[in-house]
């Protein structure tokens, strides 16, 4: 069976801005729930878009989780990228529902890594670090390098709050 979480690139949005330990934290799959959980209730208080970013990391985290739980099924996580809705009208949102359900199909029905996280374009992306579309696709190296996956580089996924992957 498969499990297919819906993330967003908000998650990694907020978690590269965090501490080395928090990255860690909510990229292991050793990371426990109450560990998971403190870390989300003490984060909330300051974080930004009313948590969304953070929520969304946490999610991606308990993907970790629910994979090393259940090995025999595939567990993951995606963004659809940002979608142009009447709801994110005037918000740089640029892909067609359509196009939104790339990494969806791919998660359900293609070939993908339990546990991982895929960005709009169907392919593995870091959970630290904002993958655009284009870049080349994640292979899970510790510390990925963000020169290596954005091709707006760091200020333009700061406007855009790397949501767009």
């Amino acid at each position: 069976g498969r499990i297919v979480n819906v993330s967003s690139g908000a998650a990694s949005g907020w978690l590269r801005g965090q501490p080395v330990e928090t990255k860690a934290l909510f990229s292991s799959p050793d990371t426990t729930w109450d560990q998971l959980d403190a870390a989300v209730q003490a984060a909330a208080p300051k974080a930004s878009m009313g948590g969304y970013g953070l929520s969304k990391a946490g999610l991606s985290a308990y993907t970790l989780q629910q994979q090393k739980a259940y090995p025999d099924m595939v567990i993951s996580s995606l963004t659809p990228g940002f979608i142009a809705t009447k709801m994110t009208r005037g918000l740089f949102a640029s892909k067609t529902p359509e196009e939104g359900t790339v990494s969806l199909l791919k998660c359900l029905f293609g070939d993908v890594v339990g546990g991982a996280y895929y960005g709009s374009d169907g392919l593995r992306s870091p959970l630290t670090v904002c993958r655009d579309p284009g870049t080349p696709e994640y292979e899970g190296e510790e510390d990925p390098d963000p020169a290596k996956y954005n091709l707006r580089g760091w200020f333009g996924n700061m406007v855009k709050g790397c949501v767009v992957s």
